[in-house]
């Protein structure tokens, strides 16, 4: 399988001048990474949920309401680009060292489409690794209690995705991802007054935010399985566990080292 053959050719687009809360609309409502920006009807960058969490949630940013912000104010640059004859371990590589979420593929001048992260992970649906052996053993956890600005920094500090929320014992109740913070914080700035913003974001806790019935996997899944459910119920990421408790994290980034790691550079 080449890039080629995981391009996204129907690219869904919003011009740079539309209300960024119609940007994060249809990253919910789409189950989308990012979505592409537009200038003109021509392709000048992306947006995703990191890329706007960034911003909201700082400081400055707080006591601005969201339906007066704009897109052109959070779209983000495309790195790199991708050409047909991209290798698949070149594009991983890259997805990995630019730290982004999609890359657009050109035949010469010719736009062919998006290789983004969630799509990569179709190269390993045969795999019988076990995620045991490229799972993240060193991640961060949080608490129900935890403030939701406090899940917002370890979430940019630490490039996860996904951070799981356990009890006093370290069993699972929970996970927080780029989503759910960034929806939370919207909603506290659009409905809690400027004037009391300041006391209040102290209490938004993660309890708020966190969902539960979250996916759990074991250690000895195949790779293959692990992706396959990722890609169908359009999962940021999966939670390992062993008797209720976290063992580590899979997402697109292990992925993505995993096949840096192990696929030839010509393919």
């Amino acid at each position: 399988m080449k890039l080629t053959d995981i391009i996204v050719n129907d690219v869904p687009t919003l011009n740079k001048n539309r209300p960024l809360l119609d940007a994060i609309d249809s990253l919910n409502k789409l189950s989308l990474e990012s979505v592409c920006i537009t200038d003109d009807e021509k392709l000048i960058g992306t947006l995703s949920y990191r890329d706007i969490l960034f911003r909201i949630g700082a400081q400055r940013l707080r006591a601005v309401a969201p339906e007066s912000l704009y897109i052109s104010g959070f779209v983000k640059d495309f790195p790199a680009t991708l050409s047909n004859d991209t290798s698949v371990r070149k594009a991983a590589k890259l997805l990995l060292e630019l730290s982004a979420n999609s890359l657009p593929m050109y035949y010469g001048e010719t736009f062919l489409g998006l290789v983004n992260r969630h799509g990569m992970l179709k190269l390993v649906e045969s795999s019988s690794v076990a995620i045991s052996s490229l799972m993240r053993r060193n991640y961060p956890l949080l608490h129900p209690y935890d403030r939701v600005i406090h899940a917002r920094k370890i979430l940019l500090d630490n490039g996860v995705v996904i951070i799981p929320v356990v009890n006093e014992e370290g069993r699972l109740l929970g996970t927080v991802t780029e989503k759910e913070t960034l929806n939370s914080l919207i909603e506290f700035q659009k409905y809690v007054p400027e004037k009391h913003q300041k006391a209040r974001i102290r209490q938004l806790s993660v309890s708020s935010a966190m969902r539960v019935g979250i996916p759990i996997v074991e250690g000895d899944l195949p790779l293959g399985d692990a992706v396959q459910r990722m890609i169908k119920e359009s999962l940021p990421g999966l939670v390992v566990t062993e008797s209720s408790k976290v063992m580590g994290l899979l997402s697109p980034q292990e992925v993505l080292e995993y096949i840096v790691g192990s696929f030839p550079e010509e393919q």
